[in-house]
């Protein structure tokens, strides 16, 4: 196995994080087998070092090496950089990335003095997924992957803070064709469905296009260290009249409570084969009044498997049966999936598991 720059030792990690504790953020506190940091941003940080996942991963049947996250998904990890998914082998092992700085990005980002208060998993990886090179988000998790070269401070800074824009995206302004995401995507210009969209080259996709644009506004020098966002066709973010305004309303004022607790979401079976029942409760009474719901089903990946439900509820809560299929009526393969459920500019979203 090649990952002998997995140069972490379990002492040094924690020390580090002891530091963000007591001081560079006053009001975290460490907790346990992982470091819980509470940023004074209002980010929720729980930390998974490289040894948390090393400790947390198992050997499959055919020994691959696999770690399992708190939802539910599970990960293959390649474990020698020959692995022919990895096309550039680097100087010959993976470098994970420098925790400390990628709190320290964290710390930095300021909404203007909003309290984001967003929980966050924060999953520095020793070495990467198959299939998911590259670092990523799903729901509150951010997945920080390993390099075949020493990553540099300002790139862990730009790569974590554009994965919180994901996170934020996915808890404030969920995609759908309703709410503050048609709002953001009118401000941005990029309505044009057949230029920008889920199935466009990377750079294309709204969802990361809102991400760049967080990260270039939000992020901090190290983050913005570019001066540039992924499409150099679009305005930089700071030119575009009324997108900064749009992000700040977005965050909740400091002391705020979210708006996502006027939706409770789950559903039932989870783990499911072949189908779930997604149950949506209005925590606010209608008052006799009916609601516009949007419910949707996305990949992991951000990508959209169907609209599951679009209209007016009178009643104080929905339940939506989910048949494991597309918008083409296919049956999707097993895998982690998210429901998004939007109501009056209010989003929130679960994840289930399919278990083919």
């Amino acid at each position: 196995m090649k990952y002998s720059a997995f140069k972490y030792n379990r002492l040094a990690t924690a020390a580090l994080l002891l530091i963000f504790a007591c001081v560079l953020v006053p009001c975290a506190v460490a907790a346990g087998e992982n470091t819980l940091l509470k940023l004074e941003n209002g980010l929720q940080v729980r930390v998974y070092t490289p040894e948390d996942i090393m400790a947390m991963s198992t050997k499959d049947a055919g020994g691959r090496l696999t770690f399992e996250v708190s939802g539910g998904a599970s990960y293959r990890l390649i474990d020698d950089v020959l692995d022919p998914e990895i096309v550039n082998k680097g100087d010959g092992s993976f470098h994970p990335v420098n925790a400390a700085w990628a709190i320290d990005a964290l710390s930095k980002v300021d909404v203007s003095g909003r309290s984001l208060k967003m929980p966050v998993n924060l999953y520095v990886l020793p070495l990467p997924r198959s299939g998911l090179l590259a670092s990523s988000s799903c729901g509150d998790d951010i997945f920080l992957s390993p390099g075949v070269y020493e990553i540099g401070r300002c790139l862990v800074a730009c790569t974590v803070t554009h994965e919180l824009g994901h996170v934020f995206q996915n808890r404030y302004a969920a995609e759908g064709t309703g709410g503050a995401w048609a709002e953001y995507l009118k401000i941005r210009g990029i309505e044009n469905a057949t230029v920008y969209s889920d199935d466009a080259p990377h750079a294309n996709r709204p969802v990361e296009i809102f991400a760049e644009d967080f990260r270039y506004l939000f992020g901090g020098s190290d983050a913005c260290y570019s001066g540039t966002i992924e499409n150099a066709d679009l305005p930089l973010p700071d030119k575009v009249a009324g997108l900064e305004e749009y992000f700040v309303a977005l965050a909740a004022p400091a002391g705020a409570a979210s708006d996502a607790r006027a939706l409770a979401i789950s559903n039932y079976p989870n783990p499911f084969n072949p189908s779930t029942t997604i149950r949506v409760v209005f925590n606010e009474p209608s008052r006799g009044k009916a609601r516009d719901v949007d419910l949707s089903i996305y990949r992991v990946d951000g990508s959209l498997v169907r609209h599951l439900y679009r209209g007016a509820v009178a009643a104080d809560e929905l339940s939506v049966p989910w048949d494991g299929k597309d918008e083409r009526g296919s049956a999707v393969s097993s895998g982690l999936y998210f429901y998004a459920v939007r109501s009056a500019g209010r989003a929130v979203t679960g994840k289930m598991l399919l278990l083919r």
